[in-house]
C-alpha cells in the first residue's frame, strides 16, 4: 500500500517517526487533524523517473486528497530516524502549508523530500552522528490556527513546572526563531501559570485554555511515558489541536524530581519512558510484604483478569493485542509490596472507546493520585462501530450480571469443598498440586464473572457522581453520594459484625461464659469451652461461625497469615468486647443507616421528578434516570461484596493446600519447613513436585536466600506512590518516612467516606490482631483496611484510614453503620499518637489532631 490514513500509520520503518507519532497520538485520543500518508517506498516511486510507478502513486495521492476534502492542506516530512528519543529534526526538514490545488500538492511533495538533502540536514545528521532512513510523507486538514506554539511538559529550569511557548498563527515563526514567543510556566499539579513572557503582538492565551492544553498535555507523557516536546494549535472556533509530540531531547529533568529521576550515566540514555507506579487500593487486599508465591499468582490473576474483561465487552482482537504488552506488566512489587502500574493501566485503558473516562473512573475507583482533572474529547467517528458492539456485549453481560455472580460463587464453593482442610491430609503431593492447578485455573479463567461486579462498581459509580453532579451542582456531592450508598441491604461484607453481636448476646445469657471470657486469657477460654459441656450451645454457634465466616480476617488474601479458622483466639478477644457492650446493636445501627438512605433517595427523586432530561426526550423525568442509576451501582456493590468474600474463601483454601503441599515436600528433603513453599513461585512447585525441577537438591538454598532478601526489604516503608524510569527499582535510599507524630491542632486533609463529626481518643492498631488496644469509642486510625477488619466497626466511633477510595472496604462499612470517616489521610499513623484526642470531621474530609473543634 502506497497511501496509508494517518490512524493506521503505526510502522515508524515505513512510514518515518513523526507519522507514526502522530498515529500513536490519534489512537490515545489526541485531537490531531485529519490526514494520509505516503510511505517512505511510495515516496521514492512518486520521483522516480519510472512514469508508470510515479503515475499509479500520483493516482493513489490525488485520490486520498480528494477524499480529505480539505480547503487547505500541509505537506509535512516524516523522516524514519526522525523525532527519536536521541535526535530531533525539528525544523531542519520542511513542511509546505496552504497547498489547495493538485500542482501545488505535487510541488510540495517533492520540496519536502528534497529537504532530507538540504546543508542543515547533512550538518545536523553528521554533528549527532544519526542518519535518516528513508522519508514518508504527511498530507494532513491545515488547521485555521489563530494561536501556536510549544509545551514541554517538563520545564528545563524546574522539574515540578510545565513551560509552554506561543506565537500567532501557525507557528513557523516560533520554530524557526525568528520572534521572541510569550512564555508561560504552569505548575504540574495545580496548574497555577506564571506569565513569563508575551509575544509582542498581544497574543493572549487564557487559564482555561493553557489549563486545558496542560491536562492533555500529561495525558500524552504517560501515554508516551516520558517528558514530552508538544507542538500545538489553536483555531479560530477555539478547538485546540495536536500536531506533534516527540520526547525532550533537551532536558535531563523528570516529573517532580522523584525518585525515579533518570540519571546522565544510566545506561541507555537519561529519556527512558517513565512508569508511575501507586499501591492505592492494592494495599488493601495485600497490606503487608508478599511472598513469591503470592506474587506469581497475582501477575497471572491481573493479567487474565484485565484482557478477560475486555473479551467479556467485546474488545476486538486487535486492541486486545495492541494492550497485550502493558496487560502483563499491570502489577510490580518495590520493598515487597504489590503496586499497580498506573502507566500500563492507563495505556490499556485508554486503547478501548472512551478510555479517558474508563481511566478516570479507575483512579476514582482505587482512590489513586494523578493530573487528569478533564477528559479530552477527540474520539473519531472510526470508532462508532466498535463502540455500538462493545456496549451491546456489555449490556448482555450485565442484564445476567446476578446469575453470573451466582455462577462464581458456585465456582468457588465446589473448590472449596474438595478442597475442605479435613480432606488436604489424606492426599499425596501430586493430588495437591492438581488443586493448586485447580486454583489457578479460577483465578485466570473463571473469575470473569467476579471482575464484571468490580467494573459494574467502578463504572457506575462513577456515572452516579455525574448525574447528581449535573442534577444537584450546590450541594456537597460527598455527603449526598455516602448518603445514598450506606446500609445497602443484604451486604455480605457487614454479616460478620451481626453475628459476632448474636454471639456475644449468647455469652452474655450464659453466666459462666460471661465470667470465663471476661477474666481468661483468649486461649484459655477456648480450651475450656472446647471441654467444658455447659458450652456445648455457644461451641457449635462458634464453630458455626468460623466455618462459614472464619476466613474473613485481616491479610486474608496475603496466603502468609492464618485466619480465623486456624487461630481463633482473636475472636474470643473481640467477643469480649461485644460482650462488655450495651445500647443499640449493629442491626439497629444498620437499620437507622438504611432509614436514612431510603429517606435521602426519596427526597432526591422527589426533587427529580419534575425536571426533564432534555427537551428532545420530554416524556423522561431525571428522577427516572437517577434511580436507574442509583440502582445500577447500588446492585453492583452488593454483588462486588459477594464476589470478594469468595476470593476470601479460594484464598484461605489455596493457603490450606500450599502447607499441605509444603508438608510434603518437608517430608521428601526438599524444603525445610511447610511455609518455606511460600517462598517459591507456582512454576517453581509445579517443576519440584513433578520432577521438572532443574536444580532440585538447591531449593531449600534458594529459599534461604529469598527469605533473608525479604526480611531485609519488606523491613522498608516504600511510598505510596512514585515515577521510575521504565526497567528501575526504587533505590533503598528511597524507602522510609521519617514523619513524626504531631499534636499541633493542624487539620489533616482526606475524603469524607462517611458524614458527621466525632471527637474521642484515636487507637492507632496496625492489624486487626491488636484490636485488644482499642476501647469502646475510640476512633480507629489504621493504614488500610479489608474485609477481616468488620468486626471492628461496631466497636469504634470515627475512622481514618492512610489509604483508600470510596469505594473501598472501609468506606463500604463505614457508611453500613454510619460511622464518621475519612479516608486518604496521608502518614495518618505517624502523625496522630495513640491515646490522643482527634476530631473526625466526615463531611469535609478533615481530621483534627488536638484541641477539638
Amino acid at each position: 500500500m502506497n497511501v496509508i490514513p494517518l490512524p493506521q500509520a503505526t510502522s515508524a520503518a515505513t512510514v518515518g517517526g513523526k507519522a507514526a507519532n502522530l498515529a500513536r497520538l490519534i489512537a490515545s485520543g489526541a485531537p490531531v487533524p485529519d490526514g494520509f500518508v505516503l510511505t517512505s517506498s511510495a515516496v521514492q516511486h512518486f520521483v522516480a523517473e519510472q512514469e508508470r510507478s510515479r503515475r499509479d502513486v500520483e493516482g493513489e495521492v490525488l485520490r486520498a486528497w480528494t477524499q480529505l476534502a480539505a480547503t487547505l492542506t500541509i505537506v509535512r516530512s516524516s523522516a524514519v530516524g526522525e523525532d527519536s528519543e536521541d535526535a530531533s529534526f525539528a525544523g531542519q526538514l520542511d513542511s509546505i502549508p496552504q497547498v489547495s490545488t493538485s500542482d501545488e500538492l505535487r510541488t510540495a511533495i517533492l520540496k519536502v523530500w528534497e529537504s532530507q538533502w538540504s546543508d542543515r540536514v547533512v550538518a545536523y545528521q553528521a554533528a549527532r552522528d544519526t542518519f535518516l532512513g528513508g522519508m514518508g510523507i504527511i498530507v494532513q486538514r491545515q488547521v485555521d490556527a489563530a494561536v501556536s506554539g510549544v509545551l514541554f511538559t517538563v520545564s528545563p529550569t524546574s522539574a515540578g513546572h510545565m513551560l509552554l511557548e506561543y506565537c500567532g498563527g501557525l507557528g513557523e515563526a516560533l520554530v524557526s526563531g525568528s520572534i521572541n514567543p510569550g512564555r508561560v510556566s504552569i505548575a504540574r499539579g495545580d496548574f497555577t501559570c506564571q506569565r513569563l513572557a508575551t509575544d509582542g503582538k498581544d497574543v493572549v492565551l487564557n487559564d482555561v485554555q493553557m489549563k486545558a492544553l496542560a491536562l492533555l498535555a500529561l495525558d500524552l507523557e504517560r501515554s508516551f511515558g516520558a517528558p514530552q516536546d508538544i507542538e500545538w494549535t489553536i483555531d479560530h472556533e477555539g478547538r485546540l489541536w495536536i500536531v506533534q509530540s516527540r520526547p525532550i531531547t533537551t532536558s535531563k529533568l523528570t516529573p517532580n524530581g522523584s525518585a525515579g529521576a533518570t540519571r546522565p550515566d544510566r545506561p541507555g540514555g537519561p529519556h527512558e519512558p517513565l512508569v508511575f507506579w501507586s499501591n492505592a487500593n492494592v494495599n488493601e487486599n495485600f497490606p503487608q510484604p508478599i511472598s513469591p508465591l503470592l506474587y506469581s499468582v497475582a501477575r497471572a490473576g491481573y493479567y487474565h483478569y484485565f484482557r478477560n474483561l475486555g473479551r467479556a465487552f467485546g474488545v476486538s482482537g486487535h486492541r486486545l493485542a495492541q494492550m497485550d504488552p502493558s496487560l502483563r506488566q499491570i502489577i510490580g512489587v518495590h520493598g515487597a509490596r504489590m503496586y499497580y502500574n498506573l502507566t500500563s493501566i492507563h495505556c490499556v485503558l485508554r486503547s478501548a472507546p472512551f478510555g479517558d473516562l474508563l481511566a478516570g473512573s479507575f483512579d476514582q475507583f482505587v482512590g489513586a493520585e494523578h493530573n487528569d482533572g478533564e477528559v479530552t474529547h477527540s474520539r473519531r467517528a472510526y470508532e462508532a462501530l466498535e463502540l455500538a458492539i462493545i456496549a451491546a456485549r456489555t449490556t448482555w453481560q450485565y442484564l445476567f450480571v446476578t446469575s453470573r455472580v451466582a455462577e462464581f460463587e458456585r465456582t468457588a464453593d465446589r473448590f472449596a469443598a474438595s478442597t475442605h482442610p479435613s480432606k488436604l491430609q489424606k492426599k499425596s503431593a501430586d493430588e495437591l498440586l492438581a488443586d493448586v492447578r485447580g486454583f489457578m485455573d479460577i483465578r485466570c479463567n473463571r473469575w470473569k464473572n467476579a471482575a464484571l461486579a468490580d467494573a459494574g462498581s467502578m463504572v457506575c459509580y462513577g456515572v452516579l457522581q455525574r448525574v447528581l453532579a449535573r442534577a444537584f451542582p450546590a450541594d456537597d456531592q460527598q455527603a449526598l453520594h455516602n448518603t445514598l450508598l450506606k446500609a445497602l441491604p443484604d451486604l455480605v461484607s457487614g454479616m460478620p459484625p451481626l453475628k459476632l453481636w448474636e454471639l456475644s448476646r449468647t455469652i452474655r445469657a450464659n453466666e459462666p461464659l460471661r465470667h470465663l471470657i471476661a477474666r481468661s486469657t483468649a486461649s484459655e477460654a477456648l480450651v475450656e469451652i472446647r471441654r467444658d459441656v455447659r458450652y456445648a450451645t455457644f461451641r457449635r454457634a462458634l464453630d458455626d461461625f468460623l466455618e462459614n465466616w472464619g476466613f474473613r480476617c485481616s491479610a486474608e488474601l496475603m496466603l502468609t497469615s492464618p485466619s480465623f479458622q486456624e487461630d481463633p483466639t482473636p475472636v474470643i478477644d473481640l467477643l469480649r468486647s461485644y460482650a462488655a457492650m450495651d445500647g443499640e446493636s449493629p442491626h439497629q445501627q444498620v437499620d437507622r443507616q438504611a432509614a436514612d438512605r431510603v429517606r435521602e433517595t426519596k427526597r432526591v427523586l422527589s426533587v427529580l421528578r419534575t425536571r426533564r432530561v432534555s427537551r428532545w426526550l420530554p416524556f423522561v423525568s431525571q428522577a427516572r434516570v437517577v434511580g436507574v442509576v442509583l440502582r445500577w451501582t447500588q446492585r453492583c456493590i452488593q454483588l462486588r461484596e459477594r464476589a470478594r468474600l469468595k476470593q476470601a474463601l479460594l484464598y484461605s483454601r489455596l493457603r490450606r493446600i500450599a502447607l499441605a503441599l509444603g508438608a510434603r515436600l518437608v517430608d521428601a528433603g526438599r524444603l525445610s519447613q511447610a511455609d518455606d513453599i511460600f517462598f517459591l513461585s507456582v512454576e517453581e512447585i509445579e517443576l519440584i513436585v513433578s520432577g521438572g525441577e532443574m536444580f532440585p537438591d538447591h531449593v531449600r538454598r534458594l529459599v534461604d536466600l529469598r527469605r533473608s532478601a525479604h526480611a531485609e526489604v519488606g523491613a522498608t516503608t516504600p511510598p505510596d506512590s512514585m515515577h521510575l524510569v521504565r526497567g528501575e527499582y526504587l533505590p533503598c535510599t528511597a524507602r522510609g518516612c521519617n514523619a513524626e507524630a504531631r499534636e499541633d491542632d493542624q487539620a489533616l486533609r482526606g475524603v469524607g467516606a462517611c458524614g458527621g463529626s466525632t471527637t474521642a481518643s484515636a487507637a492507632i492498631l496496625l492489624d486487626v490482631t491488636e484490636s485488644h488496644r482499642l476501647r469502646s469509642g475510640d476512633i480507629l486510625v489504621t493504614r488500610q483496611t479489608d474485609p477481616g477488619w468488620g468486626p471492628i466497626f461496631p466497636l469504634i466511633s470515627g475512622l481514618v484510614i492512610e489509604r483508600g477510595g470510596m469505594l473501598s472496604h472501609g468506606a463500604i462499612i463505614a457508611r453500613e453503620f454510619g460511622i464518621p470517616s475519612v479516608v486518604g489521610v496521608k502518614d495518618a499513623t505517624r502523625l496522630i499518637r495513640h491515646g490522643s484526642s482527634i476530631t473526625v470531621d466526615g463531611d469535609r474530609g478533615l481530621v483534627h489532631v488536638g484541641n477539638a473543634r
